[in-house]
């Protein structure tokens, strides 16, 4: 079992810059991708985005990617010695012409528009950038699938437990409901007999018509659709066979409706209290279902 929130991060450093790949993952009722790259690896968006479709079924899934130079592996400027030279043969021309005008300094020719020149990622080798950025988008996609994973794991103990408190409030519900059905048949029965005194009763209409009362009271089909639901549930919990968060939003929905049944059905307090406490974990639940893939 899988969530669908998670973070990954990975970096890959070259010569004279550094590749850095942030992925972050959010609830989203099916699979929702945005990019953000830079423009020297633009090309590679169908790319990323068949990879992430290839490994994500749900969730909003944003990657940012960035090429940052780096002082370490290389200088951020460099200079167009064509230019300066350009300039150097200008300056000493007017020198010439007029004595009064020295030659250029080194300093002043590095102020010059167009001598120094600032290295851009698009200057860099594309092939290698692009490896350098297809190793990080796999480092960081594979991480935040990892998160994702680790944190389903952490999620499954509670699903686990819901569903099995619910199980376990479901036998006496059952038992008390089936008492009391029994005893409202005979309380019943009894006062339509001190009713009618001595007016010869149809017998025959008179079990008819309270077997359809006893019947519309009884909730065994109800609670054995339940634990139906409930089995099936805790086996997607356990099971890694693809994404389960839209079966266990489903199936605790149909809970839900059983147990809707159940409360309309039961009237013992003490009965209803525990219906009651089965919709609220099962509400519990469904807010959990929502964050699994």
């Amino acid at each position: 079992m899988e969530s669908m929130t998670g973070f990954g991060r990975a970096e890959t450093a070259g010569d004279g810059y550094k590749v850095t790949v942030e992925a972050k993952s959010l609830n989203h009722r099916s699979l929702s991708v945005s990019l953000k790259l830079p423009e020297v690896v633009s090309a590679m968006e169908p790319e990323v985005r068949a990879t992430i479709s290839g490994m994500f079924d749900r969730g909003r899934i944003r990657l940012d990617a960035s090429v940052e130079l780096s002082v370490d592996g290389g200088s951020r400027v460099f200079v167009n010695m064509e230019t300066a030279r350009l300039f150097i043969a200008s300056a000493e021309l007017l020198s010439r012409d007029n004595e009064s005008i020295s030659k250029i300094s080194a300093g002043e020719l590095l102020n010059l528009p167009g001598v120094v020149e600032r290295v851009e990622p698009s200057m860099l080798d594309s092939e290698e950038l692009t490896t350098a950025f297809e190793a990080s988008i796999s480092l960081a996609l594979t991480e935040l699938r990892e998160n994702r994973r680790r944190e389903g794991a952490a999620l499954a103990p509670l699903f686990r437990a819901g569903f099995s408190n619910i199980r376990e409030m479901t036998a006496p519900v059952l038992a008390q409901q089936k008492e009391s059905v029994a005893d409202r048949y005979k309380r019943l029965r009894l006062r339509i007999s001190d009713l009618l005194d001595n007016i010869k009763l149809d017998n025959d209409r008179l079990m008819q018509e309270l077997a359809l009362l006893a019947d519309r009271s009884d909730v065994t089909e109800e609670v054995q659709r339940l634990l139906c639901h409930l089995d099936y549930a805790i086996e997607l919990v356990d099971s890694d066979n693809g994404p389960a968060g839209r079966k266990l939003e489903f199936l605790i929905q149909e809970m839900h409706r059983e147990l809707n049944t159940m409360g309309a059905k039961v009237d013992d307090p003490e009965q209803s209290l525990k219906v009651i406490e089965m919709k609220n974990i099962l509400s519990s639940l469904k807010e959990q279902a929502a964050n699994i893939e």
